[in-house]
């Protein structure tokens, strides 16, 4: 613990507010309400439908994720790749998507588990038959496929909003995914 302590407080100064804009580590970024983020995402579904509402938010927090990530990487000077695994997820739980744990990491076959623990996100979304962190997801994809080199995609097979205890995201190669995610959808009623 005192370990992750110092990490994160590392991390927390690398976060510079000037002329009433935030930025971490040299990007900027907003803190924004996730009651609002969940509501624009329902919005979304509510008009596009799921799947071109999913499509769109996961393939944006994707090539977010990749670009920042990229960035992150180079100004770091990281090689050591569970390193920067490690400090990706540290950002992600110290950005407050929940406590997130490493379940599963097999660089060398690019598969990945990550589990969300006391994430706000699906606590603010309320009940849904569908697995809702279509953001965390993204990030998820996005900052591993930098990572790794190569294209990887991710698919949220627990939530809490479906009553899991906890949120499961699984990142692998985007055919593996698609399938799992074509499956599940069916299972849940959603395709």
């Amino acid at each position: 613990m005192t370990t992750y302590m110092f990490d994160m407080f590392k991390f927390s100064r690398m976060l510079d507010m000037k002329d009433g804009q935030l930025s971490l580590m040299g990007t900027p970024i907003s803190i924004v309400p996730t009651d609002l983020l969940c509501e624009q995402q329902k919005m979304l579904i509510d008009t596009l439908g799921i799947e071109k509402a999913y499509d769109s938010i996961y393939s944006a927090s994707k090539k977010g994720a990749f670009e920042y990530n990229n960035e992150f990487i180079k100004k770091q000077k990281f090689e050591d790749k569970k390193k920067i695994i490690d400090w990706q997820k540290k950002i992600v739980t110290f950005a407050g998507w929940g406590e997130v744990e490493i379940a599963l990491s097999d660089v060398k076959n690019t598969k990945f588990v990550f589990v969300f623990r006391n994430s706000p996100y699906p606590k603010s979304y309320g009940s849904a038959k569908y697995a809702v962190d279509f953001v965390a997801s993204g990030f998820a994809a996005g900052g591993l496929s930098v990572v790794c080199g190569e294209n990887l995609d991710a698919v949220e097979i627990k939530c809490m909003a479906r009553g899991d205890p906890f949120c499961q995201i699984v990142v692998d190669k985007p055919e593996i995914v698609m399938d799992t995610k074509i499956n599940l959808w069916k299972t849940w009623g959603v395709r």
